[in-house]
């Protein structure tokens, strides 16, 4: 360790030497602001305008954020399959279960409102049972011809029931649109793409909603709806409305404990001035980076009170306790400055490092949440330096009752409780704290990892248990599609690779996930029957000799287009091939042991190992997309972690002070992991970046005591235990009072109504309570127990 004692001995050397630069330059620029107060304040109000005019323009993201970078191979192979195939998620989807479903009134009702739906403004298309596309053949002019069932409104109930029984007699439709075990139907509306990634858009689902309620109060019946478009904007809907609630809830929670623990007004209105300034200043960053609000992005505003606030608990701790020394309030103004602009720095610094690591993930979504809470953190630290000392040199000088809390007997109880345990009980609290690790490690054994599309909706939102109902009735409505190249152009419509695309949907069939699979086998069984006259027994696949005479009567007609929705199923050279189905929300574990068994029954299939499928769709990216945050959030915690203890080694060169300052917060994290384990709380992106950022926060607080630690030292004569003493109740305020802050501002996030913020919000502010007490007792203890070596900066 000797090499590494040297090199930091020579960082920190030139850290300390520019250090009294830093805080020369801090304290300048604090008397200059002082000097030049109302300069200052225009200045700052110029800059907030300015900021305030760009953040007015900031937009909501509308699609689901992007996860996976451009180049990753499975991005690349699904925006081709996009350009050849069309969109696979675009479909709004509206159902109901009735009896009564070809009931005449009913029947004509639902045919009257996808007639009114196909006429709105960004909806391409409409289908269901009563505008379904029937395939026939004209003997005359020996082509096939398509035309719809219904043509217009129906007359008397025995036309509607023999629609249904002409539509049971078209196997090509079996459960696409009805099932007539559950008496189940559904409305899919295609939707134009261009439409649905802007505000539009809910404008358009509002209208699709409005006319459906009105069939659904006419004819007495519970509609249920689902799809992406609808999935995706009551996600915005949901990201917009918590944007508000989570900055409310998040101001009227810090003000309020500000207002406990100071006593005074002018120490919750005055930060929360700044606060706002901070705000203004991150929105107009979002807009001139040229970003969007995601659910991620949403919240940083709420973030910044959370993370803000303990900066001016600092501050305003410092100030009192340096008035109250001194009893000059310029004096105590000046000195706060000089003694706690490093210690909050380097606190922000951790803190910036735990979320700007994600920067450098290959990720769009997190490399925008990165880069924008790296440039909030930044920005509130030097706005509470550059405005905190403007403010309190307006204000008058502090009271009694305000610094009152200084003398608090309930806090100094709690101290001297810990001092007590850290001279008299440290062998208590080493074998607590070891317990404690190996049972989370026990825990920490039994997490694992698992998403699922709807992961961030609760089990009782509407949202969900709408698509319960198409998963109970439809076998799901989640995209999954199955990519085959035949090798050579027309060999789409060679029997021998009809036959084999058949027998792989015949697998698909075999799996209840998946619901009724389309391919170019079903338009070919369709043909089939259609030039036997429609008669079921001959829907399948046609001989060669039959196969020949089908194609004589195709010329004319677009085999790459079914049903009234329209979409592909071969590309333009008939030598690429799509099956598309529907499936379950199964989950990340689920989905990858189907597409393992596929990706091995395939090749066996077509008898060629060479046949490797593309697996693609909506719901492997987003699900892979999980997998890839989770990799990618383990890299940049272990990044965070590294530069921290970088960080650490320049401020303390010596492992043991470095231990020291590691194991209680990796404790915290331990514990944190364990519990995940113990609880079966799957791993997500949402729990693994906890750990980045609680471990960026919890880090502050060894830094705060530690730093203060250091600098006494030289105070009491390099008496450890003295040191540990009096650090401690110069510094346990403050640690209690922003850890608290941090903990009830965490907890404001388990009010939301995605999963994923839930989990973010509980997980950090559990990591900081526990973070909170293993600084407070075990960083004391470790000092005492193991730091004897007189140590000189």
């Amino acid at each position: 360790m000797s090499w590494i004692r040297y090199f930091s001995s020579q960082i920190l050397s030139s850290f300390n030497y520019f250090c009294p630069f830093l805080k020369l330059m801090w304290s300048k620029i604090s008397a200059f602001i002082i000097r030049h107060r109302i300069v200052s304040s225009v200045i700052i109000i110029m800059i907030t305008a300015f900021m305030g005019f760009k953040a007015k323009d900031v937009q909501l993201s509308y699609d689901f954020p992007q996860v996976i970078p451009n180049s990753d191979p499975d991005f690349v192979n699904y925006t081709e399959f996009k350009k050849v195939f069309g969109e696979d998620g675009d479909l709004f989807i509206i159902g109901f279960q009735s009896k009564e479903v070809f009931k005449l009134d009913v029947f004509n009702n639902w045919r009257n409102l996808s007639l009114r739906l196909k006429q709105l403004q960004g909806v391409k298309t409409v289908a269901t049972v009563s505008n379904l596309l029937a395939l026939g053949k004209d003997t005359a002019t020996h082509k096939f011809f398509i035309k719809p069932l219904v043509t217009e409104p129906l007359q008397t109930q025995e036309q509607a029931d023999s629609i249904r029984d002409l539509i049971l007699s078209l196997p090509f439709y079996k459960n696409l649109f009805y099932n007539d075990s559950t008496h189940a139907t559904l409305m899919a509306i295609k939707l134009d793409r261009r439409g649905f990634l802007t505000k539009d858009r809910e404008t358009l689902i509002d209208s699709v909603q409005m006319f459906a309620q009105k069939f659904a109060d006419h004819n007495k019946i519970k509609l249920y709806y689902t799809g992406l478009p609808y999935i995706r904007t009551l996600y915005g809907y949901k990201v917009q409305h918590e944007l508000f609630l989570f900055l409310l809830l998040s101001i009227v929670v810090t003000s309020a404990i500000l207002f406990l623990f100071f006593r005074s007004f002018t120490s919750v209105i005055f930060p929360m001035i700044v606060i706002g300034i901070i705000i203004t200043l991150t929105m107009g960053y979002i807009v001139l980076l040229g970003y969007r609000l995601t659910l991620l992005t949403a919240l940083i505003p709420p973030l910044i009170v959370i993370i803000a606030v303990p900066n001016f608990i600092y501050f305003l701790n410092r100030y009192h306790t340096e008035y109250k020394k001194y009893g000059d309030k310029m004096k105590g103004i000046n000195m706060m400055v000089h003694n706690i602009a490093k210690i909050v720095f380097l606190n922000n610094t951790t803190t910036a490092i735990g979320f700007g690591v994600l920067y450098f993930v290959d990720s769009p979504v997190l490399k925008e949440f990165g880069l924008v809470a790296f440039l909030m953190i930044t920005t509130t630290y030097f706005a509470t330096l550059l405005i905190m000392p403007l403010v309190f040199s307006f204000l008058p000088a502090p009271t009694e009752r305000q610094t009152g809390y200084l003398d608090n007997i309930y806090m100094k109880r709690f101290i001297g409780w810990v001092i007590n345990m850290v001279h008299n009980k440290r062998r208590v609290i080493y074998i607590l704290a070891t317990g404690i690790g190996i049972i989370s490690l026990v825990g920490v054994t039994r997490l694992h990892a698992l998403g699922y599309i709807m992961d961030d909706i609760p089990h009782k939102d509407k949202l969900y248990t709408d698509l319960m109902f198409f998963e109970d009735n439809f076998r799901g409505v989640m995209p999954f599609e199955i990519v085959l190249n035949t090798g050579r152009p027309d060999g789409a419509l060679d029997p021998n690779e009809l036959e084999k695309i058949q027998q792989l949907q015949d697998t698909l069939a075999s799996m209840p996930e998946f619901s009724t699979s389309i391919s170019i086998a079903d338009v070919a069984k369709y043909a089939n029957q259609a030039f036997y006259n429609g008669r079921p027994s001959r829907y399948m696949l046609p001989s060669r000799r039959d196969l020949m005479f089908l194609l004589r009567y195709m010329p004319s007609m677009n085999l790459s287009k079914v049903s009234d929705v329209g979409f592909s199923v071969m590309d333009s050279n008939k030598q690429t091939v799509r099956i598309t189905s529907k499936m379950a929300d199964v989950g990340s574990v689920r989905l990858d042991q189907i597409v393992n068994k596929l990706d091995k029954d395939i090749p066996k299939i077509w008898g060629d190992e060479k046949m490797k499928p593309e697996f693609t769709g909506f719901s492997l990216i987003f699900l892979k997309g999980n997998k890839y945050l989770i990799q990618n959030l383990i890299f940049s915690l272990t990044m965070a972690i590294i530069l921290i203890i970088v960080v650490i080694v320049i401020l303390f060169p010596s492992a043991r002070l470095v231990l020291i300052t590691l194991i209680p917060n990796c404790l915290a994290l331990l514990i944190t992991a364990g519990l995940m384990g113990f609880l079966q709380i799957p791993l997500k992106p949402s729990s693994v970046l906890v750990f980045s950022i609680a471990f960026g926060i919890a880090i502050d607080m060894s830094f705060h005591f530690l730093v203060n630690y250091r600098q006494d030292l030289k105070m009491h004569d390099w008496d450890v235990t003295k040191t540990v003493e009096t650090t401690m109740g110069v510094t346990g305020f403050s640690m209690v009072y922003t850890s608290l802050v941090l903990l009830f501002g965490f907890g404001i996030f388990c009010f939301s109504s995605f999963g994923s913020t839930i989990a973010l919000g509980a997980l950090t502010s559990l990591t900081i309570f526990c973070a909170m007490f293993s600084n407070i007792i075990v960083i004391p203890a470790l000092l005492v127990s193991f730091d004897k070596k007189k140590l000189k900066q």
